[in-house]
C-alpha cells in the first residue's frame, strides 16, 4: 500500500506539473533572466518527479520492494537527492537575481537576458547539488547536509521578505529623471513577483521541513527506513506541485495565463 500511495502521487503530480510549466513558459511581462531561472526551477522539479517514477518502475520490474525490506537503488536516490538540493539552491539564486534587478533597475530593464550571469547562477546550484550528493553518500554527512538545506531555505525566506521591503523603499525614493519610467516598471515587476513568491517559499520551507524530519528520526533510530521513505518521497512529490501552484495562484500574470489556457476552455 505505501508504495502504491507514493507511485500514485507521482503520476498525479506529473500530470499537474505539465500545465504549470506551460503557464510559466507563456506568461508575459517577466524579465528574461527571471523567466529563465523560473523555468529552470520548474524543469528541476519535473525531473524529480520523473526520476521518482523511474525509481518506482525499476523497483516494480526487479521486485525490489523498499517498503517491504528491499534495498534503495543508489543511482536513483542520489539523482533525486541531488535534484532536491539543486532545486533549493535555485530558489535562492532566483531571489538573488531579483535583488540585483531592484538594485540596478534602470540598466536592467534595458536588457533582455544575461547569458553569463544566468549560467553562473545555474552552475553554482549544480555544484552545490553535486557536493551535497558527495557529502551524503561518501563522507556520510547526512545531518550536516540537512542543516545546509535548512540554512538555504531560511536565507531564501528572509531574502524574499527583504526584497519586498527594499523594492517598496526604492519606489518611494526613486528620483524623477529620464530613467524613472523604466526603473519603476522593473521595480514594480520585482515587487509583484516577490509578493507572489513569498507564499511559495513559505510552502517550500514547510514541505522541506516535513520531508527532512522523518530522515532525522530514521538517522536517530526512531523509525525504520521504509516508513522514512514513505514520508520523504510523498512530501517531496507534493512539494514540487504545491510550490508552483502557490506561485501561479498569487502571481496575477501567471494566474490569468493559467485561467486563459486551461480554465476558460472548459
Amino acid at each position: 500500500i505505501p508504495i502504491r500511495i507514493t507511485a500514485t502521487l507521482t503520476q498525479i503530480s506529473l500530470l499537474i506539473m505539465i500545465p504549470c510549466l506551460r503557464t510559466l513558459l507563456q506568461t508575459q511581462g517577466m524579465h528574461g533572466n527571471c523567466k529563465a531561472l523560473l523555468i529552470t526551477s520548474g524543469l528541476l522539479q519535473l525531473a524529480i518527479l520523473v526520476v521518482q517514477e523511474a525509481h518506482f518502475v525499476h523497483n516494480f520490474i526487479t521486485d525490489n520492494r523498499i517498503h517491504a525490506g528491499g534495498k534503495p537503488q543508489k543511482p536513483f536516490a542520489a539523482t533525486q537527492n541531488g535534484l532536491f538540493i539543486i532545486s533549493s539552491c535555485m530558489s535562492l539564486m532566483l531571489l538573488l537575481e531579483r535583488t540585483y534587478a531592484v538594485w540596478n533597475c534602470a540598466k536592467y530593464e534595458k536588457t533582455s537576458m544575461h547569458f553569463l550571469p544566468l549560467s553562473t547562477l545555474i552552475g553554482i546550484s549544480i555544484l552545490v547539488g553535486a557536493l551535497g550528493v558527495y557529502g551524503l553518500y561518501w563522507p556520510n554527512m547526512k545531518v550536516e547536509l540537512i542543516i545546509v538545506v535548512y540554512v538555504m531555505e531560511g536565507c531564501t525566506f528572509l531574502l524574499s521578505i527583504a526584497i519586498i521591503v527594499y523594492a517598496r523603499s526604492k519606489l518611494r525614493l526613486m528620483p524623477y529623471n529620464e530613467d524613472r519610467l523604466k526603473s519603476k516598471y522593473q521595480v514594480k515587476e520585482v515587487l509583484n513577483f516577490s509578493l507572489a513568491i513569498l507564499p511559495s517559499v513559505f510552502v517550500s520551507a514547510i514541505m522541506h521541513t516535513l520531508s527532512l524530519v522523518p530522515t532525522l528520526l530514521w538517522i536517530g533510530g526512531t523509525i525504520d527506513y521504509p516508513l522514512d521513505c514513505l514520508f520523504y518521497y510523498s512530501v517531496t512529490i507534493l512539494n514540487c506541485i504545491l510550490t508552483k501552484l502557490t506561485l501561479i495562484g498569487f502571481h496575477k500574470g501567471m494566474r490569468q495565463r493559467f485561467l486563459l489556457l486551461f480554465v476558460s476552455k472548459l
